[in-house]
């Protein structure tokens, strides 16, 4: 049984709560123990970072060291959190000076990052610690050839060489449950949540062309993996039908919604009814 520190950041839990049950329920069939991490602090992404460098690099160094303490591995759903830490944790083991800066900082709370322990997004602890045949072995209502494309993220892309994330992990994970990967053109463009604050017609021409390039593509549905990117592409599209009369009729689901569909699990276990664009459409392509 594999045990994690769980850091669930600030917009799962505010925001997305069919996204923590969906995601706890299928960690629980494969018996991924999911450990809450206690007194640790929002990651700050993206704007801490913008202003407060060493401020950011501090408090996610900091969620690192508690998690150090037990020796597990840190895992979270969110890709703006997952960016965070693992790019801290990146720039910190390869720097020294900025290394005995911050843990100077930490030494306050009798804190030490020393660089023992992995930050992993929680698909790829699926998929590399549980792996695909266990997956499928639990798969007992496949979605029979559903077209999804898969909107990665950009803190899960980019930058490569401090992610390591490989975009086939999420692929194999859509294909295990039965259904089809949707290519598009524009699968490593930018949703524009990050950007809404400061540049909202910006933001909204990047979701727009984003849905636009999915359509086309003939996706009948959109899986994230991040909080920001979901409310994004989801909430977006209800604007776009107000403000241009565009329909796209993109259901844009959570993956360990689509995935505890596909093992047997109710639309209302998953939190379905909780996606603003309807998505009960899904249970359509559930093999009974």
């Amino acid at each position: 049984m594999p045990t994690y520190n769980l850091y669930m950041g600030c917009s799962v839990p505010a925001n997305y709560p069919n996204y923590e049950a969906a995601m706890l329920r299928v960690a629980k069939a494969f018996d991924m123990e999911l450990e809450y991490m206690e007194d640790v602090a929002c990651c700050g992404s993206p704007n801490l970072r913008a202003f407060d460098y060493f401020g950011w690099l501090v408090v996610n160094a900091r969620t690192i060291a508690i998690g150090e303490k037990n020796g597990n591995d840190i895992v979270t759903p969110c890709n703006g959190c997952f960016g965070s830490l693992k790019d801290v944790l990146y720039h910190l083991k390869h720097d020294d000076e900025m290394r005995k800066e911050v843990n100077d900082e930490l030494k306050e709370e009798g804190l030490e990052l020393k660089g023992t322990i992995k930050v992993r997004h929680f698909v790829e602890a699926l998929y590399t610690d549980i792996g695909i045949d266990a997956i499928r072995a639990k798969v007992t209502n496949p979605l029979d050839g559903a077209e999804i494309a898969i909107h990665y993220g950009c803190h899960l892309l980019r930058p490569e060489d401090v992610t390591e994330f490989n975009p086939e992990v999420l692929k194999e994970l859509i294909r295990v449950t039965g259904a089809k990967v949707t290519e598009y053109p524009l699968w490593k463009q930018c949703c524009g949540a990050t950007v809404l604050p400061v540049n909202e017609p910006l933001a909204i021409r990047l979701a727009r062309d984003k849905l636009n390039s999915i359509k086309t593509a003939g996706a009948e549905f959109i899986t994230v993996v991040c909080p920001a990117c979901g409310n994004q592409l989801d909430l977006q599209q209800l604007g776009m039908k107000e403000s241009y009369g565009e329909e796209y009729d993109l259901p844009v689901l959570l993956y360990p919604q689509i995935l505890g569909l596909a093992m047997g699990m109710s639309e209302d276990e998953v939190g379905l009814n909780m996606n603003r664009v309807p998505a009960q459409g899904i249970l359509e392509h559930l093999v009974e």
